[in-house]
């Protein structure tokens, strides 16, 4: 026997091992999601020029280019930044975020194909401007 007590004393044993099973669960789940990010934005970076790029006819949206895309919220929302390249139309940030809000749902549902994952992240947009040539 103990001549002291100690933290766990009084506890029942099945409830400890639960709790740190779940910590654990938790801790893998975290480093899981911060490596599975990168290869989710390379993947989405694809779809995403695709779709912008290959079924979309409208002027201001063939004239933009995928940046770059982050993953926000734990994986729960999607930034995908814009830029474009072309000076030949007046593209202003307004028209453009306008344009991208109408496909938002195309976007994601087309993201949705082609990722597996239990749940599809929203998706959010940021214009950069006008880019640098190459």
């Amino acid at each position: 026997m103990c001549a002291e007590f100690g933290p766990e004393d009084g506890i029942d044993p099945r409830y400890l091992i639960d709790s740190q099973y779940y910590q654990n669960e938790n801790l893998t789940t975290l480093r899981l999601s911060s490596e599975v990010s990168s290869e989710v934005s390379s993947e989405v970076t694809k779809i995403v020029t695709m779709v912008i790029t290959g079924e979309m006819s409208h002027p201001v949206l063939q004239s933009i280019q995928v940046v770059d895309v982050e993953t926000e919220g734990n994986g729960q929302f999607i930034r995908i930044v814009v830029g474009h390249h072309s000076t030949d139309l007046a593209i202003n940030e307004r028209q453009v975020l306008m344009e991208l809000t109408k496909i938002q749902g195309y976007l994601r549902s087309s993201i949705a194909q082609r990722i597996n994952h239990k749940r599809v992240p929203a998706v959010k947009f940021r214009y950069v401007g006008l880019l640098e040539s190459r």
